[in-house]
């Protein structure tokens, strides 16, 4: 079954967007920060058990999510995951661009967001992988 890792530092929004993920079946893990995200992904690199996708806030504390974007996108074991970038303030063109240079799916978290989150989960990660 197809796992998603939630990196959000609001409590709220990580169980938001946990919810939306599980209504489609698929499983979660979740980190608070960069630097658990990336603790996790490593551990699944040694267990090879790769997260099919990274659900990824942008600004968190300790390692923010542009930090984490590019250590997924720059690894070779890592490149292939799909990632969506929630965000409430990366939205400048240079921004959207950075994201999308990475493969990236960007998202603003505002109003309505979690009908777009659940549209894109169906689309980007596979099910039953």
């Amino acid at each position: 079954m197809a796992e998603v890792l939630v990196v959000d530092d609001e409590p709220a929004v990580r169980a938001m967007v946990t919810a939306v993920v599980q209504q489609h079946g698929l499983e979660t893990d979740t980190a608070s920060n960069g630097d658990q995200a990336l603790r996790k992904l490593c551990a699944r690199t040694v267990d090879d058990n790769l997260y099919d996708a990274v659900i990824l806030d942008i600004m968190m504390p300790i390692m923010d999510g542009w930090d984490v974007l590019h250590a997924i996108k720059n690894n070779p074991l890592w490149q292939a995951i799909n990632v969506v970038v929630l965000t409430g303030t990366a939205d400048s063109s240079q921004d959207i661009a950075r994201i999308t240079d990475y493969d990236g799916v960007f998202l603003r978290k505002k109003e309505g967001f979690a009908d777009i989150l659940a549209e894109l989960v169906t689309r980007i990660i596979p099910r039953g992988a």
